[in-house]
């Protein structure tokens, strides 16, 4: 039932919007449409066959007259159309492959006579039509004929350009019904003719310049419905979309106009058409680089039009038109197309706006180029207005609200017309100007028809869906009471915040806004401060609140008594606070930082308010506000309320108190007191270690101990000491002198004499313990096939860090060990050597005794080079030996040198004078250390000369 009622709704609302003069069309390749059937039909019976050009009118009732495509008229039988001496109509000045080559426009006011307009184009091709015409007109009589004839024409409107004439023309009507402008274009001027009950006045255009030149003769010019723009579609690789304002008064364009696409970015644009309401344009732009069509919406309420360019649909294929339809729809025609696309929700924003490719089957015809353009007013609704405010109400849901009267009138006055008002399709009155409200009609569909008597005969219709809404409820009040605690404590005028009433004014303030005015203001231009108000009549004054539901704009209105109590600022206790550690929260915090302010608990504040009261206030019948300001405490703004934590206060802070009676709006007294926010010591800490050098081994008991230093520098302080978070009984001065690891924290307590508790702060520092290492053991070996492999290995005990130097303790020659307590040096060299081991804690060196490393010689070479020239027992000629025996023996055991001095120079291969050849010789050793130890060694070398 509800989808039945649905389609009468819509289909009474098409019978009486529809302007039934362009409900048949004909175009493209003898395609058509018929829109007095619902949803629109094809029609095939057409004669007319065009690339672009095109042009239809029906009667009042939808009938069809005739059509055209600007060179051949056609009746409504589909027969060609004959001139008053019997000739064919089918040698107009138009053109197929012009734009817009032809245009229908009936007289305002002689029902029989219409005009053709007509414009040419430069192309000719193999048609033998005549190259560009210009602009001219043809007058019809469908009263004469079969069908009508053409009595007149054609009349020549170039003004001497035929040749530079466009392919664009475009009518709208004027004020009233009784004329219309015709408008067409040629480079850069405008040309509008008017046309009224006498026909029209070709002698005197309406010329308007434009700051832009068109770059081609082709592409659309529409204007919108509502006469008040003109749209313009220079098709050309360098061609724009150009929008104007136009003045349906005098038909001058009054702007230069607005430049709304880019040729390079977005195409050119060909066809142009606006939104029923006027309140949206559509562009088709075509690309030959993509062959393809791209469909712009712009929103023309908008005050950056070109801004709210948004791309609608992107379709393949060559330039296409774009024209409204009777029933709110775009079509949009592309060449060689069998179906008829749509835009649909032409009015609303792109994101809901539609678009159907194959909105209207064209049963086997074929679209091309062009689509049927007609007077935009067709097209256009009759506005209703709110007769008390002026406001255009019409094609919207409109909220009225319950309890109210309201006046609608259409727009349009004309003096002989009657006026029929439907609401939901019934009939309700014959009134030019409707009284409507929740009781008389009520909620729904209101549709007016305005039928002109006159000689127009034109019929007009409008509609608007109206929607009765409820006033929001109001809730009287008790008198608002405010202290008067200001300068002057008596004068009776104070501060008041009705904003912080509006809870109590209405069970529930959603999606409603509150506005406060003086009572004389009974328009409400200008509302008061409602955040901080002073009454303008001394202790006793009304004002008056409006309360508007923000979606329905209802609203309702109530008054606000006022009364100002004279109230001196009483003073409380002071309040002092130790300032907030930063790092409380931190539970891995090593030391505190003050923050320079705290938090207060305002609950023992209202109790010690209580207590001094003597019985007079009680949490029971009194509130306790608390306040940063002595505003904020009058207007009741920005409350310090629970949890208080979120509230810090730096030192020396107001805080204002206001005591009011619970339940009748009240303020009792106001009073002031001052935070006081004190320092927390700052104790010194250090969180890089110190070292604390104990011996090694360790002695029991350590008596060695490191300064602690952590003096806040204040005498008057006092402190605890922890070592790894145990108290250290006893220990409570600034210094404390540590005498094993850990981590000690010092907490530092100050007393002030308002405060019951002492300030705390803290601080943390790390001892670590230390000692020079202790020589475990050195392993030394020597005497290798090569001296770089003699090496020396030490092993040490100990806690501290070690590093390691042979025969040095310069700090630069110390090196660290993969290995604390142990390092090996290589390639040592022959002789005495000496490890020095270093605490990089700076708890002191340690260096080992003298280790002795020898290397018997593999061979020498006694060539006078100075390197090998002597064969001996390297590393021997220090203290650590008391004697050397060393005899030398060739091959055959013959004994040829004996080394006792341990600082002989050694054999140079010489015996008794005589060089020795090369060849290997033998050697017994025999040395003797300071320890009394015999090392004997035999063996070979080399004698080698070269």
């Amino acid at each position: 039932m509800k989808k039945l009622l649905l389609f009468l709704l819509t289909l009474l609302t098409f019978n009486l919007y529809s302007q039934k003069e362009a409900n048949t069309w004909y175009f493209g390749r003898n395609a058509g449409i018929d829109f007095n059937t619902s949803p629109p039909s094809a029609l095939t019976d057409g004669k007319l066959n065009t690339d672009e050009g095109c042009s239809t009118i029906s009667d009042e009732n939808g009938n069809l007259l005739f059509y055209s495509d600007g060179i051949k008229v056609w009746t409504a039988r589909h027969e060609l159309m004959r001139y008053s001496d019997g000739r064919i109509a089918d040698n107009l000045q138009g053109n197929p492959s012009s734009s817009q080559s032809g245009l229908i426009v009936p007289n305002p006011e002689d029902k029989n006579i219409y005009y053709i307009f007509t414009v040419g184009t430069d192309f000719v091709g193999n048609s033998g039509y005549p190259r560009n015409p210009g602009f001219n007109y043809y007058t019809v009589d469908i009263d004469k004929g079969d069908g009508g004839e053409i009595i007149a024409g054609p009349i020549n409107l170039s003004d001497g350009r035929d040749a530079a004439w466009s392919e664009k023309i475009s009518a709208v009507q004027g004020k009233d019904c009784t004329e219309f402008w015709i408008l067409s274009i040629v480079q850069d001027t405008f040309y509008a003719y008017k046309i009224d009950k006498n026909g029209i006045d070709s002698s005197n255009p309406i010329t308007s310049p434009s700051s832009y030149f068109l770059n081609d003769k082709r592409g659309y010019l529409k204007v919108s419905p509502n006469g008040n723009k003109v749209a313009l579609a220079d098709f050309n690789p360098s061609g724009s979309l150009v929008l104007y304002d136009f003045d349906n008064l005098t038909g001058k364009i009054i702007s230069n106009g607005v430049i709304l696409t880019s040729p390079t970015q977005d195409g050119a644009p060909y066809g142009v058409e606006f939104s029923q309401e006027s309140r949206k344009l559509y562009a088709s732009n075509y690309s030959a680089s993509s062959n393809s069509n791209k469909v712009f919406q712009f929103n023309l309420l908008t005050t950056d039009i070109a801004q709210s360019k948004t791309l609608i649909t992107e379709q393949n294929g060559f330039r296409g038109a774009l024209q409204l339809g009777p029933n709110q729809k775009i079509y949009f025609s592309l060449p060689g197309g069998s179906f008829l696309g749509a835009i649909n929700n032409i009015e609303e924003e792109p994101n809901n706006v539609t678009y159907n490719p194959q909105e209207i089957n064209l049963n086997g015809q074929i679209s091309s180029q062009g689509l049927p353009p007609f007077i935009q007013s067709f097209f256009a609704p009759v506005n209703l207005i709110d007769t008390t405010t002026g406001n255009v109400l019409n094609n919207t849901n409109q909220t009225f609200c319950i309890g109210d009267s309201y006046m609608i009138e259409p727009e349009l006055n004309l003096a002989s017309s009657t006026y029929t008002w439907f609401k939901d399709g019934t009939e309700i009155a014959k009134t030019r100007i409707l009284t409507t409200n929740n009781t008389n009609f009520g909620s729904g569909l209101y549709e007016v028809k305005i039928e002109s008597t006159s000689e127009c005969g034109k019929t007009y219709t409008g509609k608007i869906q109206i929607n009765f809404e409820p006033k929001p409820s109001i809730n009287k009040i008790p008198t608002y009471i405010q202290c008067d605690f200001d300068s002057n404590t008596v004068d009776g005028f104070a501060s008041f915040n009705l904003e912080s009433k509006e809870i109590e004014l209405v069970n529930n303030t959603s999606n409603l806004v509150f506005d406060f005015f003086e009572t004389s203001d009974i328009t409400f231009q200008n509302p008061i401060n409602k955040n901080n108000y002073t009454n303008t009549i001394a202790t006793n004054h009304t004002v008056m609140v409006r309360v508007t539901n923000t979606i329905t704009k209802c609203y309702q209105t109530e008054l606000i008594d006022l009364q100002v109590n004279p109230t001196g600022l009483t003073s409380y206790n002071d309040e002092y606070l130790c300032e907030l550690d930063k790092n409380t929260s931190d539970p891995d915090a090593k030391f505190s930082i003050g923050t320079n302010n705290s938090i207060f608990n305002f609950d023992s504040k209202t109790q010690q308010i209580i207590n001094d009261s003597g019985g007079a206030l009680s949490e029971a019948t009194h509130n306790f506000e608390y306040y940063r300001t002595s505003n904020d405490a009058s207007l009741q703004i920005n409350q310090i309320t629970p949890p208080y934590e979120d509230y810090l206060f730096k030192n020396n802070s107001d805080v204002y108190v206001r005591v009011s009676n619970k339940g009748v709006n009240s303020c009792e007294a106001v009073g002031r007191f001052k935070i006081f926010v004190e320092k927390i010591p700052a104790p010194q800490g250090n969180l890089d270690k110190s070292i604390l050098c104990i011996d090694n081994p360790r002695m029991n008991p350590q008596l060695r101990t490191i300064e602690l230093n952590a003096d806040t520098g204040n005498s008057s302080d006092t402190y605890k000491w922890y070592l790894d978070g145990f108290l250290i009984p006893g220990e409570t001065n600034a210094i404390h002198n540590a005498n094993s690891a850990g981590e000690y924290k010092v907490e530092a307590y100050r007393v002030y004499p308002n405060i019951n508790q002492p300030c705390i702060g803290y601080n943390t520092f790390y001892v670590k313990e230390s000692n020079k290492a202790l020589i475990v053991s050195i392993k030394s070996t020597d005497d290798n096939d090569n001296p770089i492999n003699n090496k020396i290995e030490i092993i040490v005990n100990g806690i501290g860090d070690y590093e390691y130097a042979l025969n040095s303790t310069s700090l630069s020659d110390f090196t660290k060990g993969d290995k604390n307590l142990t390092f090996t040096f290589t390639e040592i060299p022959p002789g005495l050597n000496s490890i020095s081991i270093r605490d990089r804690n700076d708890c002191g060196i340690v260096s080992s005794e003298q280790i002795s490393t020898i290397y018997f010689q593999r061979h020498l070479t006694p060539n006078g080079d100075t390197h090998n020239d002597t064969w001996n027992i390297l590393g021997v000629d220090n203290d650590f030996y008391q004697s050397v025996n060393v005899q030398i023996f060739d091959r055959y055991g013959k004994l040829i040198k004996t080394i006792t001095d341990k600082n002989d120079p050694g054999w140079d291969g010489i015996y008794n004078g005589k060089i020795l050849p090369s060849n290997d010789y033998w050697y017994n050793a025999e040395l003797l250390d300071i320890n009394g130890k015999i090392r004997k060694k035999s063996g070979h070398f080399s004698l080698l000369r070269k």
